[in-house]
């Protein structure tokens, strides 16, 4: 299992975040429907030593959550950020306590219809630091 599958598995069995985003959690920025979560590596550096890569090391994450509706978008915001920041094992994977960097609101005009009739949607940007086994 990679840290990616791990992540996505983990935001998956969030409660709050199955019963409204069903399947709509992954790497992809264009999943089908709302709400829905979406994951981009910020950064990943690969700490080595002179016998090789250390064992632990920081992954950057900005996690994105869009909603048709932002007081829903920002509930699944505090799921997410209280179940991700806690240390977990999914897998292969061990989770240290994670970092936030930074949290933001904003919305984003719904880019399915058209132009002139565009709806926002509301989204709900988290920075996390994971710390966690290579």
């Amino acid at each position: 299992m990679t840290f990616e599958d791990a992540l996505v598995e983990r935001t998956k069995a969030i409660a709050l975040v199955a019963s409204r985003c069903g399947g709509r959690v992954g790497w992809d920025p264009r999943l089908e429907g709302e709400p829905a979560i979406v994951f981009q590596i910020v950064n990943d550096a690969r700490p080595q030593h002179y016998k090789g890569f250390q064992r632990l090391r920081a992954t950057a994450v900005q996690v994105d959550i869009w909603s048709a509706d932002p007081s829903e978008a920002v509930a699944l915001r505090e799921a997410v950020i209280a179940d991700l920041v806690q240390p977990m094992v999914v897998g292969a994977i061990r989770f240290q306590r994670a970092m936030i960097g930074n949290v933001r609101s904003a919305t984003n005009p719904n880019q399915s219809t058209s132009q002139r009739f565009r709806d926002a949607l509301a989204r709900e940007s988290i920075d996390f630091s994971f710390l966690h086994n290579a």
